[in-house]
């Protein structure tokens, strides 16, 4: 596998921890869309931002430095600290949508 493959990849799985900790919290995954470097110039970053947003809807929220050594692929479990940043962007929807 190329560094580019193994670069997308490991973006692919970190977008699919984003539903694992949805799902743990409770959440409905199918009415959440996750995005990293949304309006970035396509390339590799060594940093990321996060978006999470409500299919269908204005609600969405942003986090910006996640190191990509938080997202890379290896043991299979969630960085921790990757997890929180999740934790509280889905906290953040929650309060602009008590209803969620």
């Amino acid at each position: 596998m190329t560094v580019e493959v193994v670069y997308e990849k490991s973006l692919r799985h970190a977008l699919e921890y984003v539903h694992i900790v949805a799902i743990r919290r409770g959440w409905n995954t199918v009415t959440l869309v996750a995005a990293f470097d949304v309006g970035r110039v396509p390339g590799m970053y060594q940093e990321h931002t996060l978006t999470i947003s409500i299919r269908d809807s204005h609600l969405s929220a942003t986090t910006e430095g996640i190191p990509h050594d938080w997202v890379e692929i290896g043991t299979g479990f969630i960085d921790s600290r990757f997890s929180q940043r999740i934790a509280a962007l889905l906290s953040d929807l929650e309060k602009k949508s008590p209803g969620l």
